[in-house]
């Protein structure tokens, strides 16, 4: 019994507790029984809605009670206060059940007051947020403006920001070093200040005109742009201006360099080119001098060098003719030898003088007009005898009557050294051609021939002096290596050019352009 009494004693001490914790809940609580009587209506309930508890207790509720019960669950309702006003309130219903029944409980806040709350927590955070944002713009911008400051003072340039006036406002450590100044006897001081008097004037001037066209370009053009220190010493200067916008409006920031390193290796470098200059002058006239002398030398050696030499072929050709007797086989042979070697000599002689005579400029041509054919059959009337004692064909393909204007012995000189050439490089039993196309303005004349041919990487090799192709049918080197040099000096003296087509054992072409003749 006792423990009984002790059960019941706490389940009422705890329906105290529970009464206190309804009526003090800052929500309105509503507890109705299935007949729809109210059985619990807290303080929270009488606050918003305006009824008392004595007036709801075990009556039907003041309100629509199906707004508040229909179903469990949470919503958004409007209901009318005791007073008949309307107002908004959140609600969450669910149902009970025991054993004397079942219900509804209802707990709901009035919404306009909670959304004011909202709202105000909101305002505040909102608030909070910007000042928060106020406080780390304010940070970025110390920092901003310190890295500026940083990469400022690390400039390996002077930096100079004038003002519209013309005055310092703003410079970096190196613009100290650079002009012998302090600081402060910058700030606020013309600009002219660090311009040699003598241009300070203009530079006024010249600072005025920019500000009607800012854009940001180096200072001067091509003039000579010098910096004034603290002493008055000068130095060259390279300057770059740009204009900034800000808050205290339109200003000009200069970038200013010291060139006088530069300066000085340019003046080295000029005078060391001068010096070359001067000294390759000395050289190309000492050259050209000994050049003229060479050439004036051959020029003059001609007659000296010839005349013996005609001499020599002279009388082995009156000997070969045998008018003062007879001459026995070992005599002829030995005569053939003189004759053919002298020719030789001649052929080499003649060629070293025309080259010498082609590189003083001294060589002249004297243009006529004649006929191809004829020079042609005169060229290989010289070749013959060597084609034939190595059995190679010859043909020819030139239209009669194809006039060009060159100089005869010359245009000879070219066909003969391009046939000679064919001749020595063409093996036994092969084939030598001539061919004379028009194609105007120009006569185009191909020598052809079926022998060793020439590698691609050589074809322009072959037309300089002294190049020798290589060894002849023969086995051996002949020649001086001027033929082709003089043939292509001799083609574009006459204002044509020689090219070649030829590959290794597919023989060779050459080709030459002359122009044509036009009969008076």
């Amino acid at each position: 019994m006792g423990q009984t009494n002790r059960a019941d004693q706490g389940i009422t001490n705890l329906q105290e507790v529970l009464d206190a914790l309804l009526h003090a809940s800052p929500l309105a609580i509503i507890v109705v029984d299935s007949n729809g009587l109210v059985r619990i209506w807290n303080k929270s309930a009488e606050r918003i809605l305006g009824w008392s508890e004595e007036e709801t207790t075990n009556r039907p509720v003041p309100v629509d009670s199906q707004l508040l019960l229909h179903s469990e669950g949470e919503t958004d309702i409007r209901v009318q206060r005791k007073d008949g006003v309307p107002i908004d309130i959140e609600i969450r219903t669910a149902f009970w059940r025991e054993r004397e029944g079942h219900g509804t409980v209802a707990i709901f806040s009035e919404t306009g007051r909670h959304r004011a709350a909202e709202q105000k927590l909101y305002d505040v955070e909102e608030e909070l947020e910007r000042v928060a944002t106020r406080e780390r713009e304010a940070r970025g911008e110390v920092r901003i403006e310190r890295r500026f400051r940083e990469l400022l003072e690390a400039a390996p340039d002077a930096i100079i920001e004038v003002d519209r006036e013309g005055r310092i406002v703003l410079l970096n450590l190196v613009t100290e070093k650079l002009f012998g100044y302090r600081r402060e006897e910058l700030l606020g001081q013309p600009v002219e200040l660090l311009v040699p008097g003598g241009v300070r004037d203009a530079h006024v001037r010249n600072r005025e005109g920019y500000w009607n066209h800012p854009a940001t370009r180096p200072m001067g053009g091509n003039l000579a742009l010098e910096g004034c220190r603290k002493d008055g010493s000068r130095f060259p200067v390279e300057i770059s201006l740009s204009p900034v916008r800000s808050e205290e409006g339109l200003r000009v920031t200069a970038v200013i360099r010291d060139i006088s390193e530069r300066k000085r290796a340019e003046d080295q470098l000029r005078a060391m080119r001068e010096n070359y200059t001067r000294e390759l002058e000395l050289r190309n006239r000492e050259v050209e001098q000994a050049n003229q002398l060479k050439s004036e030398f051959l020029a003059s050696m001609s007659h000296e060098l010839r005349t013996p030499l005609h001499t020599v072929i002279g009388f082995a050709e009156l000997l070969g003719e045998e008018i003062e007797g007879p001459l026995n086989e070992k005599q002829k042979r030995f005569l053939g030898h003189i004759h053919k070697d002298s020719m030789h000599l001649l052929e080499l002689i003649n060629d070293v003088l025309d080259l010498s005579k082609i590189e003083a400029g001294r060589l002249s041509i004297q243009r006529e007009v004649f006929d191809v054919a004829k020079s042609v059959e005169e060229a290989l009337a010289s070749i013959r005898p060597g084609a034939a004692a190595k059995s190679i064909t010859i043909e020819t393909e030139v239209p009669v009557s194809t006039p060009v204007l060159a100089d005869p012995m010359r245009f000879k000189q070219i066909l003969y050294n391009l046939l000679s050439n064919a001749v020595k490089f063409t093996p036994e039993r092969g084939t030598i051609r001539v061919e004379a196309k028009v194609r105007d303005p120009f006569v185009e004349i191909c020598v052809i021939d079926t022998g060793i041919g020439i590698p691609d990487e050589q074809h322009e090799a072959i037309f300089d002096k002294f190049y020798q192709l290589g060894a002849t049918t023969k086995g051996v080197r002949e020649g001086t290596g001027l033929g082709l040099a003089i043939t292509k000096a001799l083609v574009e003296k006459h204002g044509g050019c020689i090219w070649v087509n030829s590959e290794p054992g597919k023989g060779s072409r050459f080709t030459f352009t002359i122009k044509i003749g036009k009969p008076e």
